[in-house]
């Protein structure tokens, strides 16, 4: 396992030319979508929403808001995912979350831990509060990219568009909802000029990363 996981991360790369004519396996998609459920948060919030476009026209619309550069991904990936995080968390939040728990554990709801999560993210100021959970979403993220790796599915993450501009073609305002970040999947191009062949992979070395305290 320990050898799978370090030649997944080895042949990972960003796609950066992606072939208009295929599209990703659907079934890896839908697998990649179903791991996702699973990603960490603080608190156990799942304070996001997951956006997946795969209709051509609308991928197209939404090319709008991102970089001039980044546009032809938008277009010829298969599959756009737009990661979301909540405007807005507190007790209601909170309360729904430890309902489904207590459901799901077949307990009663856990009222000191209610106060308790409620206390801690109420107790934020707001500005810290939209940044946190904006955090949350690149929990999922990096999930995301690693999960990506493991099903042999071609992605490109984009941090390279305009939130305020992507929020307001997707109506995420109204939603409760902002975009943090998005990501293209489908199959790479012969004319990809980033595939590991032509552009080697770097990384700062080991002892300049990790100090080691024992």
């Amino acid at each position: 396992m320990i050898n799978t996981l370090q030649q997944v991360l080895e042949q990972r790369y960003s796609t950066k030319v992606f072939d208009a004519s295929q599209g990703a396996d659907e079934q890896k998609v839908q697998a990649l979508i179903d791991t996702l459920r699973l990603a960490p948060s603080s608190i156990n919030s799942q304070p996001w929403q997951l956006f997946v476009i795969s209709n051509p026209e609308e991928k197209a619309r939404l090319a709008k808001a991102a970089w001039d550069y980044n546009q032809p991904k938008f277009h010829d990936a298969s599959h756009l995912f737009v990661f979301c995080a909540k405007t807005e968390f507190g007790a209601e939040e909170v309360m729904e979350l430890e309902q489904l728990v207590a459901e799901v554990r077949g307990t009663e709801v856990n009222q000191d831990r209610v106060a308790l999560m409620t206390n801690y993210v109420e107790g934020m100021d707001p500005a810290d509060r939209q940044e946190w959970l904006k955090k949350q979403v690149y929990l999922l993220f990096g999930q995301f990219l690693l999960s990506c790796g493991l099903l042999e599915l071609d992605a490109c993450p984009v941090e390279g568009f305009l939130p305020e501009d992507l929020d307001t073609l997707m109506g995420l305002e109204e939603k409760g909802l902002t975009s943090v970040v998005t990501a293209l999947v489908g199959v790479r191009s012969n004319e990809d000029f980033n595939t590991l062949d032509k552009a080697a992979k770097v990384r700062i070395p080991r002892e300049r990363f990790v100090t080691e305290v024992k």
